[in-house]
């Protein structure tokens, strides 16, 4: 089937339903170059000012580790992507080229990797290919180049496995270096030799000491919060979590900021007065007491939820009592990067009993807020194409609340259909896509019964975006889970014979014939085209694309008379409807014409694609990408002839 160009690729192929469609113009989504980054986010850098504490000895350690694979592994906290930022940073200046990719989900972590091999001469043809894994890393240990890849967030180190193998084996995503010039650094919370397996080389990062500690909070409040004994006090009882020194230090810096006499009584200013806060609160009971050894990561999660909850607070204070309730709202979405533009519809959430009658300005300024505290940090608009906020794990643990998560899913099913998402199908879209995806597969896949039918239903069909945007990175495996999800929930609320559970039926068969079951995706299109006959009838193009579909499937399997027969009919059901210069006509008279090539028939072959190229340059022109695949057919035609 491979010999020849298919046009059932290269011919629009749409299917009716509310919005499902499926636009495939030939070119395989690893033939554009992705336009994701894999920059290291260096605006997040402040090393003047805010200096890395405490990890000397660990970054001069990993600054000697090439021709290795490094895990800095601990609690969430602290501080692992800080010492990998560092680690890169000093790299770069070493002359290394950095990659930094985000492992927090599979989507991102294949769409980086895919990019890093195209970056050191993998092809996209090889990139389509089964063995993808191992040809990524037969050119990265080949680079004479020094180089550093950072897969930062891999908490779960199972996504790392590959299509078909395992990470602990050493033949996965993540492979040892042989490289004398290369380098991977990962960070994780799981430490676990048996996830990493004996080859990874696996640092343990521990919470800071009270002296550095104490640092780290001078860094951000300086000494008008109190003097250096009372900040090693409060670092004391902060337990030395990077995370909740951080929040601690941007609270006092922010108050402060705020005049003593526009200042609220019992605000907090000083070290002492926070750490009589937090003995307020009881921490004993949720934080073991100082010099007792290492947290566990429920202490550190009920310590932030405790810091946090203070710097609320104080914005309830100010009059911003929508921050509270915005951190809860953004705790919803998946732990990645959030791009705020494109999900807080001011509007959307002006509607809600939440955020009645909010602006955009006033959106803006709660944002604001709550970034210069440190609950959550928005990224440079010169570090990233699409504007993003990130929530830290550990904030996002504490503050999740169920209640915001029909909200949630309607500002993302609302984002999937908007115009500055675009279609997951047009490479400029994919940086949005690369970061809408994980949410919308989140909510969907974690929380579904959560949601009213109509959520669910909008839910849905976003998520079926999300599929396309998975295929189109090639991961037609997870695209296939994925319809076949969402078939579940439509199948469930609209009915098996409803044309939006038809269309998700047929992308379930389309990712089967991607992966090579050519077999099952025939008995599935055979399923639906039974289904659309009956309910839309012989002549409906959703009918007759399937149909097409299953041509192309006999065609895949070596039975070329079978396709050809069956394109014949799609063709004759064609013509009085579309006409003769339709593309989809022409499609069908391009795989006729193949066919007729594959059985041998090239005389017939040749004077079948002939006509096909006149109307197509005629109609769509010379440099169309049908009109290009015709003649390519026509020229290996040509030769074989001589031959």
């Amino acid at each position: 089937m491979r010999q020849d160009a298919s046009a059932s690729g290269n011919a629009q192929q749409a299917v009716q339903g509310s919005g499902v469609q499926i636009i495939n113009y030939g070119v395989s989504a690893a033939s554009t170059e992705s336009a994701i980054s894999i920059a290291p986010p260096f605006g997040r850098r402040d090393a003047q000012h805010r200096p890395v504490r405490g990890r000397d000895a660990l970054l001069a350690e990993l600054a000697g580790a090439a021709g290795q694979v490094r895990v800095v592994h601990g609690l969430g906290g602290c501080g692992k992507t800080t010492v990998a930022l560092e680690v890169a940073y000093r790299a770069q200046l070493r002359g290394a080229e950095v990659w930094w990719i985000a492992a927090v989900e599979q989507d991102g972590l294949v769409a980086g990797l895919r990019t890093v091999g195209r970056r050191v001469g993998v092809t996209d043809a090889e990139l389509n290919r089964g063995d993808v894994c191992d040809v990524l890393w037969e050119r990265l240990n080949a680079r004479p180049e020094p180089w550093l890849l950072v897969l930062d967030n891999a908490d779960d180190p199972r996504i790392l496995n590959g299509p078909a193998a395992s990470l602990s084996e050493g033949s996965g995503w993540l492979r040892p270096v042989e490289s004398p010039s290369g380098q991977v650094l990962v960070t994780s919370r799981d430490g676990a030799e048996s996830s990493w397996g004996s080859w990874c080389i696996r640092h343990r990062l521990p919470v800071l000491p009270v002296d550095e500690a104490a640092k780290v909070l001078l860094d951000r409040a300086g000494h008008l919060a109190g003097s250096d004994d009372e900040a090693r006090a409060l670092a004391d009882r902060l337990g030395g979590l990077p995370l909740a020194l951080r929040i601690a230090g941007s609270y006092l810096a922010q108050a402060a900021a705020v005049p003593a006499a526009f200042a609220e009584p019992g605000l907090i200013r000083t070290f002492r007065q926070y750490r009589d806060a937090l003995d307020a609160g009881d921490l004993d009971a949720v934080f073991r007491a100082p010099g007792t050894g290492q947290p566990s990561q429920d202490e550190a999660r009920r310590l932030i939820g405790r810091t946090w909850d203070l710097s609320l607070d104080l914005l309830d204070a100010r009059q911003l009592p929508e921050a509270r309730r915005l951190l809860r709202l953004l705790a919803c979405f998946a732990d990645a990067p959030i791009p705020y533009e494109l999900l807080l519809h001011p509007a959307t959430l002006a509607a809600s009993s939440f955020f009645e009658g909010l602006t955009g300005a006033r959106l803006w300024e709660v944002l604001r807020a709550l970034d210069a505290f440190g609950l959550i940090e928005l990224a440079p608009r010169a570090q990233t194409e699409i504007p993003v906020a990130r929530l830290h794990p550990l904030v996002r643990d504490t503050s999740a609340d169920a209640a915001y998560l029909n909200l949630a899913a309607s500002l993302l099913g609302r984002a999937a259909q908007t115009e500055e998402a675009g279609q997951p199908d047009d490479p400029p879209m994919w940086p949005a896509w690369q970061l809408l995806s994980p949410r919308i597969l989140y909510l969907f896949e974690s929380a579904a019964s959560e949601y009213p039918d109509d959520s669910v239903v909008a839910l849905a069909a976003a998520a079926n975006l999300a599929g396309r945007y998975q295929a189109q990175q090639g991961m037609y495996r997870q695209s296939e889970a994925v319809r076949r999800r969402v078939l579940a929930v439509l199948e469930k609320k609209l009915g098996s014979d409803h044309q939006d559970t038809l269309a998700i039926r047929y992308n379930v068969a389309r990712m089967m014939a991607e992966r090579g079951d050519y077999a099952g995706a025939e008995a599935e299109f055979r399923d639906v085209s039974a289904a659309r006959l009956e309910v839309l009838g012989p002549a409906h193009h959703g009918t007759l694309t399937t149909r097409h579909e299953i041509a192309r499937m006999m065609a895949a399997r070596g039975n070329y008379a079978g396709a050809e027969a069956e394109y014949r009919e799609v063709l004759a059901a064609r013509l009085p409807v579309q006409g003769p210069d339709h593309p989809h006509t022409l499609s069908a008279r391009h795989e006729i014409a193949r066919m007729m090539a594959a059985r041998g028939d090239h005389a017939g072959a040749e004077a079948e694609y002939r006509e096909v190229l006149a109307v197509n340059r005629r109609v769509l022109g010379p440099d169309h990408p049908s009109t290009l695949v015709t003649i390519e057919n026509l020229e290996k035609l040509e030769r074989r002839r001589k031959a």
